[in-house]
């Protein structure tokens, strides 16, 4: 069998649209029909309505078996490269903001340096996305705030956090808990792993998210910090995130919360993993220990 060919019905399912798949291969749309029937014919069954492009139900198949097929090949191929001491190929990673921001960039360096040829596809989505992009097999490695839970994923922590109020450079000194209630808050949006957290730490503090004013919700926890300095209100967020702009004096820390959370390196385990990620999660590991 071809993989080739099932790359390219892959394809075509992917984009719905025979030319668009001919232009990304560089070759004539024809010659895309004839690859897709070439296939069914070893095959011996039909695996595309030519008129919806849907996937008939031994295209489904095929789809979700060729991508394991390509996978395990691509993983052939870079176990060969690395007997020969280097390592190419692609990294797909999905990260939530907090981690794709401020830790994944150092630890990219460190890999780099180490393996300058891998190309890195890093794509920043909201902690529950990540874990369902992960378990869909549409990217290699995620990095969230919240560990994913699943017999077949596997997860290493990288980094641990904790949570800051931070309020205005105006803003007074709180002693009593029970203020934060009166103020207004700008809280990140609710499938973010930041906001689970900031659910838990405050509820560790016998606050209800329930009882303080939201004001506005956001996705990234940069933009929450800007609205903060904007003085249009108080923020529960990260200390990695918010620490420069602290210093900065852009914003101002009035309390530390005392609940803690961890970042997290997560994949599916297969028999087979890209030789590439295995080096990724090596150097995280170090970095943990490092700590």
């Amino acid at each position: 069998m071809n993989l080739k060919r099932i790359k390219t019905f892959m394809m075509v399912l992917d984009h719905k649209n025979f030319s668009t798949v001919a232009n990304i291969l560089n070759i004539s749309q024809p010659a895309v029909s004839k690859q897709i029937k070439t296939l069914e014919v070893e095959l011996g069954i039909t695996l595309l309505d030519r008129e919806t492009l849907e996937p008939t139900e031994a295209g489904r198949l095929v789809y979700q078996q060729g991508r394991h097929f390509l996978y395990d090949w691509e993983v052939l191929v870079e176990e060969c490269r690395r007997l020969q001491g280097e390592l190419t190929g692609v990294i797909k990673i999905g990260a939530s903001t907090v981690p794709g921001t401020y830790i994944i960039p150092q630890l990219l360096r460190k890999f780099l340096d180490k393996h300058p040829n891998v190309d890195i596809q890093l794509s920043i989505h909201e902690s529950d996305e990540i874990k369902d992009l992960i378990r869909e097999g549409s990217i290699d490695i995620g990095f969230v705030g919240s560990e994913p839970i699943g017999e077949e994923i596997i997860s290493h922590i990288v980094k641990s956090d904790h949570f800051i109020l931070i309020g205005p450079n105006a803003s007074e000194k709180i002693t009593n808990l029970n203020t934060l209630k009166n103020l207004p808050f700008i809280f990140r949006t609710e499938k973010s792993g930041t906001w689970q957290g900031v659910v838990k730490s405050l509820a560790s503090m016998g606050i209800s998210t329930n009882e303080l004013q939201c004001i506005a919700r956001v996705k990234s926890t940069e933009a929450v910090i800007s609205m903060v300095e904007a003085n249009l209100g108080y923020s529960v967020v990260s200390s990695i995130a918010a620490t420069k702009a602290v210093e900065q004096g852009r914003v101002k820390l009035i309390q530390q919360l005392p609940f803690k959370r961890n970042f997290y390196l997560t994949y599916v385990q297969t028999k087979k993993i890209h030789p590439a990620i295995v080096s990724l999660v090596s150097i995280c590991s170090e970095e943990t220990i490092g700590k």
